[in-house]
């Protein structure tokens, strides 16, 4: 295949960065009307390949890129892929919550402009509703996209993208373009991006979650450690290999064991009739050596419940006891003296000081015990902090690296670690593989494991089913608020866990904490 029959076509790319080789002799090609995923761990050189392309990043003497069978020369990148119709839709989406589709659109080109250069609102409208609608969306346009809905901003965020270019042509990067939606949010999603690459649009596609590369993938190329491994069709490679090629060697197929726990056992953790802004009155037990998951649909009250739990968000009703000590209304210093963790779902903001170093992040939770004489041991800290990069296979292994300089795997397991240096009774986690590639995952699903089976409660609150499935001894469903399955054993499967999430089920009593 010669580069004019290719949209895209990169030769023999390699980006080095001081001290670090990025990528290395990277090539494959995207094709007309394809969707093309690019999958890796963390680290693999994704990021580095994508910013290669916008222009962002010079690559190494002898890499050549090709762009609708024109080379594009490194110092001219950024113009010249965005004269031949490369477009960027990045993770974070780049919206201006507080405006609507309209200006979002007009913002990234033009307004329409009549006598004395006042802009044409009639006309400006109309052109944001027939971009939306090559997009396959309708929507208020004139509503801020802040109130739209994940899939309509991300529509926005698209039809943006492209809204200089004929219909039907150019290339389109998403990155990670469903980490905030739902099942049913990234269904309608993949709808529009089938559409468009139906319309002759050629789509890269980079997402952490195999299940989307199958489901809406024409060809894969999987990188590890800044090469290419191989290019495939979605149809000659199963998961179980795709991961092999990502990690460099073979997995277990691991399966959650089913925990039944000790005669007589005493819940670790129990709530009784929670109750808030999404909780309608959810009651649940955790007992010692349990992982028990958390399902259910944005609005359930899923991601309200891992915060209820640890007193991060106010209780109109209910209780949370600890081995026995109940709290009306608990906050977050009552919990953690109890030995209650939460690894938040938003590590960034939430769990991490990203201006901190990796080994001040991780000392963050225990500064208590390494502390001698009013200060902090720095020995002390060195030996807690390096034990703890080991065990959680930190890469790389740098105490004194910036945090936010880390792979989002890395840094989740930074966090992870910052809380179980405290060596808590219950750990409660909110979408603990959030952006966190293959082989990351799999450690943290290990270690959850290896405290589970030391006596942790460890509770995870998730909308990956496939990982609850993997890694819950039992799962309750919310819905509307309330607890309306429990699933157990061998019960524990995505198709009866998305089941429960859309009600086919049947609701379920539970008793909860007496």
């Amino acid at each position: 295949m010669t580069e004019a029959q290719d949209d895209v076509r990169l030769v023999h790319v390699s980006k080095t960065f001081p001290g670090t080789r990025a990528l290395r002799d990277v090539s494959f090609s995207i094709r007309p009307g394809e969707i093309h995923a690019l999958v890796g761990q963390n680290g693999s050189g994704k990021s580095t390949l994508i910013k290669i392309l916008c222009g962002f990043h010079e690559p190494d003497e002898g890499s050549e890129v090709y762009v609708r069978g024109e080379r594009i020369e490194p110092h001219r990148a950024a113009e010249a892929a965005r004269r031949l119709g490369l477009r960027f839709v990045h993770q974070g989406l780049g919206l201006i919550d507080e405006l609507d589709a309209v200006d979002n659109i007009a913002l990234a080109g033009a307004y329409e402009t009549g006598f004395a250069r006042h802009i044409e609102w009639r006309s400006q409208t109309r052109r944001s509703r027939e971009l939306l609608a090559r997009v396959g969306v309708a929507m208020d346009v004139r509503c801020p996209v802040g109130e739209c809905d994940a899939v309509e901003r991300t529509a926005v965020a698209i039809a943006r993208a492209l809204a200089d270019l004929p219909p039907g042509q150019g290339t389109l990067v998403l990155d990670e373009p469903t980490v905030a939606l739902t099942p049913g949010e990234s269904e309608r999603l993949f709808a529009i991006i089938r559409d468009l690459a139906q319309s002759g649009i050629s789509i890269l596609y980079v997402s952490h979650y195999l299940d989307e590369i199958f489901a809406i993938g024409d060809r894969l190329t999987v990188l590890r450690n800044g090469q290419r491994v191989a290019t495939h069709t979605v149809e000659e490679i199963t998961k179980h290999q795709l991961v092999t090629e990502m990690v460099g060697q073979e997995l277990g197929q691991s399966s959650a064991a089913v925990y039944r726990g000790s005669a007589g056992a005493e819940p670790i953790l129990a709530a009784t009739g929670l109750a808030g802004r999404e909780l309608r009155g959810v009651s649940l037990e955790l007992f010692p050596g349990e992982i028990l998951g958390i399902a259910g649909a944005l609005g359930s009250g899923r991601s309200e419940l891992p915060l209820a739990l640890v007193g991060a968000t106010p209780l109109d009703e209910g209780a949370v006891s600890v081995n026995g000590v109940a709290w009306k209304r608990p906050s977050p210093h009552a919990m953690a003296a109890l030995g209650v963790a939460l690894v938040p779902a938003d590590r960034r903001q939430k769990g991490s000081v990203s201006e901190f170093s990796v080994s001040e992040n991780l000392s963050l939770g225990n500064l208590g015990s390494l502390r001698r004489l009013g200060r902090v041991d720095r020995g002390a800290e060195a030996t807690f902090v390096e034990g703890w990069l080991r065990e959680l296979d930190v890469r790389p292994p740098e105490p004194h690296r910036s945090f936010q300089t880390l792979s989002g795997g890395n840094q989740q397991k930074v966090v992870l670690a910052k809380w179980l240096g405290v060596d808590p009774h219950v750990l409660v986690l909110d979408e603990p593989s959030s952006g966190v590639d293959v082989g990351a995952r799999a450690t943290i699903y290990e270690i959850l494991r290896e405290r589970a089976a030391a006596g942790l409660g460890v509770l995870v609150c998730s909308s990956d089913t496939a990982e609850l499935a993997e890694l819950a001894t039992r799962v309750l469903v919310l819905r509307n608020g309330i607890v309306g399955a429990e699933l157990v054993g061998e019960g524990i499967n995505e198709a009866a866990i998305l089941g429960a999430i859309e009600g086919t089920g049947e609701p379920i009593t539970f008793a909860g904490a007496a």
